[in-house]
């Protein structure tokens, strides 16, 4: 009988231990279907800030791509600026070699012979150099003189942008 009354025992504090747990029959279902619509929300939001990242991504491609451009760009123009007097008789020889203005045929007209001497000053100074041009009128002969003028250590150089021959001025002295 002892074995019984254990038993039953034991029966009795099982079906006490399973009562609680009747009622947890699962999540209720409106609980259940606000976390299914809140889950697809998320995946829309995520498939949403997904596209915005690739399309944030190509953004930065193509700006690191106009940064690159643009600081070429910069390194090309630190190359020639600010301009420069040339630093020697050597050096503007050697530039007015790979110049080819003077190697056209002689001009007609003044100008003609002045938009050579200003085709020579803007092409010093995409490289980097300082070159004026000048020209001279005599109204007593009705004639025009067209010049190059460079300065090297101080001194005035000029030359006639049809013949490349540089010439020192020692009429002012040294001017820089």
């Amino acid at each position: 009988m002892k074995c019984f009354n254990w038993r039953l025992i034991g029966l009795a504090t099982i079906c006490l231990a399973v009562i609680p747990l009747t009622g947890c029959t699962g999540v209720p279902s409106s609980d259940y279907e606000a976390l299914q619509a809140e889950y697809a929300t998320l995946v829309d939001e995520n498939t949403s800030f997904s596209s915005a990242l690739q399309q944030a991504q190509s953004d930065l491609t193509n700006k690191q791509a106009d940064y690159d451009a643009v600081s070429q760009e910069l390194t090309e123009i630190k190359e020639v600026y600010p301009p420069t007097d040339f630093s020697s008789l050597t050096e503007l020889e050697d530039w007015l070699v790979e110049n080819d203005v003077s190697e056209r045929p002689v001009t007609d007209y003044a100008s003609g012979w002045y938009r050579k001497a200003l085709e020579i000053q803007e092409d010093a100074l995409k490289d980097g150099y300082i070159v004026s041009a000048d020209y001279d009128y005599d109204e007593g002969t009705d004639d025009y003189a067209m010049f190059c003028i460079t300065i090297i250590d101080g001194d005035i150089w000029y030359w006639d942008p049809e013949t490349d021959e540089p010439l020192q001025d020692y009429s002012l002295g040294k001017v820089k």
